[in-house]
């Protein structure tokens, strides 16, 4: 008996060096995880999905990123942003400023109706995406939570447009959080605006949006 456990043991004990190793070569190296489920997506900015144990790997339109299974990450648009775009012509973006954010003067600025229906509809899209995964767990594996970014509630959201942008922008900077909800928040503004920069987090993206605010604001 004794020796079938120390077999066990051996084999969990390799398995996990052997885990590990692959967490390793994947995350610092940006290699896909040997042990994955291939994902080919259709469209989009993501041709790709390697999903590992502990690592997934994106492989966006120009380039692939590695990180871990808990952490979130959207391949970047590639839509440049001009100064003939609706955005660049029609949002500005006053509140935002070298010193900070002029929280009252944001407020005043925004449509209480637009906001209540961007809530509505993404905090429903989170709860039905949760229920989606406890009834089905091995969505989570085949297709990841950034299907639910082709979901109608989260294409509803990004169609309502420039009015859109400031309500989103308030939901990420009031929120104590940073879940699913407010990086859909940030991805939803981040389509709407048109900006092309890199980022993975959604604090990384509010601190890049600003940065590309006053850019434009102080050309």
């Amino acid at each position: 008996m004794k020796k079938y456990v120390k077999i066990i043991l051996i084999i969990i004990g390799i398995f996990s060096v052997f885990l590990v190793i692959d967490c390793i070569q994947a995350k610092v190296l940006n290699n896909s995880p040997l042990i994955k489920i291939t994902k080919n997506i259709d469209g989009g900015t993501l041709d790709k999905l390697d999903v590992g144990i502990l690592t997934k790997t994106y492989y966006c339109k120009d380039f692939k990123k590695t990180i871990f299974r808990w952490e979130e990450y959207t391949c970047p648009n590639t839509i440049n942003n001009t100064d003939d775009s609706p955005t660049a012509s029609k949002i500005t973006w006053d509140e935002i400023t070298k010193n900070g954010v002029n929280e009252e003067l944001l407020i005043q600025n925004i449509d209480i109706d637009v906001l209540n229906e961007i809530g509505n509809e993404l905090q429903t899209l989170v709860n039905e995406a949760y229920e989606e995964e406890r009834a089905n767990p091995e969505i989570i594996f085949t297709e990841g939570w950034a299907r639910i970014l082709e979901y109608d509630r989260f294409k509803k959201v990004v169609d309502i447009g420039d009015s859109a942008m400031k309500p989103l922008y308030l939901i990420i900077y009031k929120s104590q959080n940073r879940g699913v909800y407010e990086y859909l928040c940030a991805y939803a503004l981040y389509k709407i605006s048109g900006y092309d920069f890199f980022w993975s987090t959604t604090d990384e993206f509010m601190e890049k949006f600003n940065e590309e605010v006053l850019k434009n604001n102080n050309p």
